[in-house]
């Protein structure tokens, strides 16, 4: 296993009611930068991890400049299995964000298990600072959403939607909880993403989408709803 460190880059997201969604994927469909799909659609699940003290919930809440999530990513439709799954460090420092991957080739039975054996068992499937993070942290949220993805013309900019938003209390859980999702607002997501050097061509893209943009976490804001 090996680490994959992807290079600092700028973030921008806009939110939306989850009845504008199709109103959104034409307005992308029509933008001047010519965006195109560049990956099928495709369902993501993430869990979030925090410490005993709620590090990351109050690092953002209290606008530390340099911050961090851990988090379990894999895809497809089955909850009860993260198969070819990764986990990420994810860093933030205002509209830059920079990640490092670590991919897990082990199949997690989140169906069958109590989280201390799955987490002994992804520990033990990591190394360096990922498995040193795991170590002090603990099962808090789990996230499922859909996501399309496309690309400008020139390649340069990256778009996503995420839609169709649940979100489920993992937190002081003795098993996953994959069944009773939070109740929230429904919103769709928007994000634009590129390199730390083309911030102005980002906004310029952004500009052609109504409202301004917003900063929205969906590991925070569901945090909210459970402490």
């Amino acid at each position: 296993m090996s680490d994959q460190t992807i290079s600092p880059r700028y973030e921008l997201k806009q939110t939306y009611s989850h009845l504008l969604l199709p109103e959104l994927r034409s307005w992308v469909k029509v933008h001047p930068a010519g965006f195109r799909q560049s990956y099928p659609p495709r369902q993501v699940n993430s869990i979030y991890f925090e410490t005993p003290d709620l590090d990351t919930f109050n690092d953002h809440l209290e606008g530390v400049p340099v911050r961090r999530k851990l988090r379990y990513r894999w895809y497809g439709t089955n909850l009860g299995e993260g198969k070819a799954g990764q986990v990420e460090v994810k860093n933030k420092s205002e509209l830059a964000g920079w990640k490092l991957i670590e991919k897990i080739k082990a199949s997690f039975d989140f169906e069958h298990n109590h989280w201390a054996a799955l987490q002994n068992q992804m520990r033990n499937s990591s190394h360096g600072i990922i498995k040193e993070l795991l170590a002090v942290s603990r099962p808090a949220l789990l996230t499922v959403y859909e996501r399309d993805y496309y690309e400008s013309a020139d390649g340069k900019i990256r778009l996503t939607i995420d839609s169709d938003l649940q979100a489920y209390n993992q937190y002081m859980q003795a098993a996953p909880n994959l069944k009773f999702s939070l109740v929230s607002d429904p919103v769709v997501i928007l994000e634009l993403k590129s390199d730390v050097n083309r911030i102005k061509e980002l906004t310029e893209v952004l500009s052609h989408f109504p409202e301004r943009a917003s900063r929205y976490s969906k590991f925070v804001t569901n945090m909210m709803e459970i402490l």
